[in-house]
């Protein structure tokens, strides 16, 4: 069955009629056009984090900014390791350059 990406409202709707069990979980999934292993993460995400787990891939806020904070701490990493670098070559060459 192809992907099918579904907003929040729509998860939490499958999920929701799901839970009830007034429909089976396969004849929902056909409905939503979602596989039932997409349900049963679904499912999962609402259980462990209410509503906004269904938000952002399950991912709170709070996490999101955290994987910000460390994605512009290593890029922030990588410019200061080239700096080094250069700073080293240059001493190296005036090194060199005044033994002569």
């Amino acid at each position: 069955m192809p992907k099918k990406k579904l907003s929040s409202d729509d998860a939490l709707a499958l999920v929701l009629s799901g839970l009830k069990g007034e429909v089976p979980v396969s004849d929902l999934c056909r409905k939503y056009g979602v596989s039932t292993a997409t349900y049963y993460k679904l499912r999962d995400q609402f259980i462990a984090g209410g509503v906004q787990g269904l938000q952002n891939n399950g991912k709170t806020n709070q996490v999101k900014s955290l994987e910000l904070r460390i994605k512009e701490l290593e890029q922030a990493l990588g410019r200061k390791t080239l700096e080094v670098e250069v700073l080293k070559k240059t001493e190296d060459f005036f090194t060199r350059k005044l033994r002569k």
